[in-house]
């Protein structure tokens, strides 16, 4: 018997019964594809998620006058308070070794500091831009590492992707130009650059992790845990000014609330399981749609939206590519399935 249910966070979407072949209509073929397709819907919404990082993050710190350190500090104590609360009994942390805490904790660490000052110095779309050149790295490492082959089509749709990208960043409107120039923009670029390195390492460790049976709320609690503690810290060693937090307006509580919760609790849950079941290539190649999430989030809060030819030129291709892609991964998975197709 084949039953579809929409589980809790965190749970399997699809559950399969003993005789699934024998009573679903197209039987393993039909099922890979629901499977799929699931899994891509759930790595797409983790994507919308995480695009309002830079967004809600350079809002945080310009708008509100927060701390960097201070203001990750805060959403990931949040974070891991409400993690504990709903989602307690999926934490084991007899699943990984204190060896591979150590590891995830240092490729959060260094992503959360370079993306959070990345997203103080630049736009928010050129923080992500530079996320998009983290499946190339991801695609050549799972080869590499793992012998995990490439998707179809996969070089193509990051090379258009990326174009599309690139359209969107040379077509921006200068308005409010004169704040990022000089140095803080060019560090604001390289710290992108190498944040972008470090979420291919992570996607990686996590695709890795997911095959030895470390739960996805057992990574996502570690992951916020060590930023919690780290970016404390590192604030009270740093001297941040906390006080804007005494005085904090609503749109900032508010603000606050959708980093700590729709971003790194549902994002990082989202994303972890999409990775397990998907594999870092074909994740990572959707990540494109961070891109127009982070457009569309900053036309929303921020007010720089498209405003020239260019940029919407380059949101139709990146658009269009990720559709055509995914509809691509779909078909090739039913083809491979039924002997019709070498598929991925």
């Amino acid at each position: 018997m084949f039953r579809l249910t929409i589980p809790r966070m965190g749970e399997k979407y699809v559950q399969y019964g003993a005789q699934m072949n024998k009573s679903h209509p197209g039987g393993a073929a039909g099922l890979a594809s629901s499977d799929t397709g699931a899994w891509i819907l759930l790595g797409l919404l983790s994507h919308s998620a995480w695009g309002g990082y830079p967004v809600l993050a350079r809002y945080l710190q310009k708008v509100h006058h927060l701390g960097t350190m201070s203001m990750s500090a805060m959403t990931n104590i949040l974070a891991t308070i409400l993690i504990v609360a709903f989602m307690g009994k999926k934490i084991d942390l007899k699943t990984i070794t204190p060896k591979q805490v150590l590891i995830l904790s240092f490729l959060v660490i260094s992503r959360g500091l370079t993306n959070l000052y990345a997203s103080r110095f630049t736009y928010a779309t050129t923080v992500q831009l530079f996320s998009l050149l983290a499946p190339l790295l991801v695609a050549f490492l799972s080869l590499k590492l793992y012998k995990e082959p490439l998707p179809r089509y996969t070089f193509a749709t990051l090379m258009i992707s990326l174009a599309g990208s690139l359209a969107m960043i040379y077509g921006a409107a200068p308005s409010g130009s004169s704040n990022f120039g000089g140095n803080d923009h060019v560090l604001g670029i390289a710290l992108s650059a190498v944040s972008g390195g470090l979420l291919a390492f992570y996607m990686i460790f996590i695709k890795n992790r997911g095959r030895t049976g470390s739960s996805s709320e057992t990574m996502a609690f570690i992951q916020f845990a060590s930023l919690a503690l780290f970016m404390s810290c590192g604030s009270l060693a740093a001297g941040e000014d906390w006080s804007p937090w005494l005085s904090i307006a609503p749109s900032g509580i508010l603000a606050y609330a959708a980093f700590a919760i729709g971003v790194l609790l549902f994002g990082t849950i989202m994303q972890n399981n999409a990775l397990k079941h998907l594999g870092a290539p074909l994740y990572s190649t959707l990540q494109a749609w961070r891109l127009l999430s982070t457009i569309f989030y900053s036309w929303l809060i921020l007010g720089e939206g498209i405003e020239t030819f260019w940029q919407a030129a380059g949101t139709i291709l990146v658009m269009a590519t990720i559709t055509l892609y995914t509809l691509s991964q779909n078909r090739g998975r039913r083809s491979a399935i039924s002997g019709g197709g070498d598929g991925l």
